[in-house]
């Protein structure tokens, strides 16, 4: 092997990311049918959700053509205290409305997320970050059967999504 390959091959080895692109979204998104409750299945472990619980999200239109987000999830257990985050989101390539931009603290903080897939009836959705390293399963419903989740478990290898790490939204 030449070592320009080698060394290109020990970088993706070593810097999680490198190696492979992030997918792209396969579907556009009617922006109408995604308003209302998400309930996370399975999520990508991350700091801001540590020990959180029944995690889900609310998505609304506003009157200036972004969105508002209001994060929701339990502490400590299903039934515990809840904690809200709100966002606000806008489109980033209307029309396909599938990569949305969304900020934190009054626009202290922008993170960008693309919607991989959905259901052709909006019940269930792939979502990650930008990046394609925080990828996400979300329902309509708080929990899907067993093989439902496999299914789209896999459906997200497929798509080019790491999901060694994809954990129950349940803490």
């Amino acid at each position: 092997m030449p070592p320009r390959l080698i060394v290109l091959a020990l970088l993706a080895a070593l810097i999680p990311g490198l190696a492979m692109a992030t997918p792209e979204p396969t579907k556009p998104v009617d922006l109408g049918r995604l308003m209302g409750r998400w309930h996370e299945i399975l999520r990508t472990p991350n700091d801001h959700q540590r020990n959180c619980w029944a995690a889900s999200q609310v998505w609304s239109a506003r009157n200036d053509g972004r969105y508002s987000i209001r994060q929701t999830c339990h502490r400590g257990s299903r039934t515990g205290p809840t904690r809200n985050f709100d966002t606000v989101a806008r489109v980033l390539n209307p029309p396909e409305n599938t990569k949305f931009e969304a900020s934190f603290f009054a626009g202290l903080i922008r993170q960008r997320y693309w919607i991989i897939d959905h259901a052709d009836d909006y019940s269930w959705m792939i979502a990650t970050s930008a990046d394609g390293q925080f990828p996400a399963l979300l329902a309509r419903t708080p929990t899907l059967s067993a093989s439902e989740t496999n299914r789209l478990k896999a459906r997200m290898r497929t798509l080019g999504l790491p999901t060694a790490r994809l954990t129950p939204s349940e803490g």
